[in-house]
């Protein structure tokens, strides 16, 4: 039914927009999504750290990798250099102050992101996770046309 679809369609944008802003609470310094970038690229022990490879990794774009980058770099939570191996491309290195504030403040974001999920079943977590990932793939296919 069309507008069952109309209905979610609608309801994801501000809820998307309410998701930022309680995720930006969790960080005093810095955005969600710089956050969460930095915790990207922290995984990414065994693969290249340029902007290229960042931005494949986090399923965005080089430029809003690199203007994120920009701010972190002037933060002193990241440090980019020009690749050696290409001078075209930029690598990029946490800092120490990005270990050290991933390290304090993952168990805060951990609590107050368990009390917004608190009345939420495990198994209603699941489903959305599925859901949600249903319908990225659904924009994947629709990207790749």
């Amino acid at each position: 039914c069309f507008f069952g679809k109309a209905a979610i369609f609608f309801e994801i944008a501000p809820s998307a927009t309410r998701f930022n802003r309680f995720a930006d609470s969790l960080h005093s310094d810095i955005t969600f999504k710089q956050w969460y970038l930095m915790m990207m690229i922290s995984r990414m022990e065994d693969e290249p750290r340029n902007v290229r490879d960042i931005a494949e990794f986090t399923g965005t774009t080089r430029q809003n990798v690199k203007k994120m980058l920009s701010s972190l770099e002037d933060k002193g939570y990241v440090r980019c250099s020009r690749s050696s191996a290409d001078g075209r491309a930029l690598d990029v290195d946490l800092t120490r102050k990005a270990h050290t504030y991933l390290d304090q403040n993952g168990a805060e974001a951990e609590r107050k992101i368990d009390e917004l999920f608190e009345s939420v079943s495990d198994a209603e977590l699941i489903d959305i996770v599925k859901d949600i990932q249903k319908l990225t793939d659904c924009l994947d296919a629709l990207e790749e046309e």
